[in-house]
């Protein structure tokens, strides 16, 4: 339960090119008000939104990419309900 610290495990990681695990829980949204998900459409503009839930805190950790651009995390589901996306 890495609470605060989620996003800067997954950022280091990314940045360190190791492999990671985190169980996003809280967003925290408040103190985080510069988590912002950029939404896209077939042909449209991609609207930009602040992530104040849950499932928009795991898309947004999905879409950082290591430092090379080589892409980022991956999803795994654990199998029991709740919070279960690694």
């Amino acid at each position: 339960h890495s609470d605060q610290a989620t996003e800067p495990i997954v950022d280091l990681a990314l940045k360190l090119g190791v492999p990671f695990a985190v169980v996003p829980c809280c967003v925290f949204p408040d103190l985080f008000p510069f988590r912002i998900l950029e939404l896209s459409a077939s042909g449209k503009k991609p609207v930009r939104q602040r992530v104040r839930q849950y499932q928009s805190f795991v898309r947004y950790l999905l879409a950082k990419e290591t430092a090379e651009g080589l892409g980022g995390a991956r999803l795994g589901v654990l199998p029991f309900l709740g919070k279960n996306k690694v």
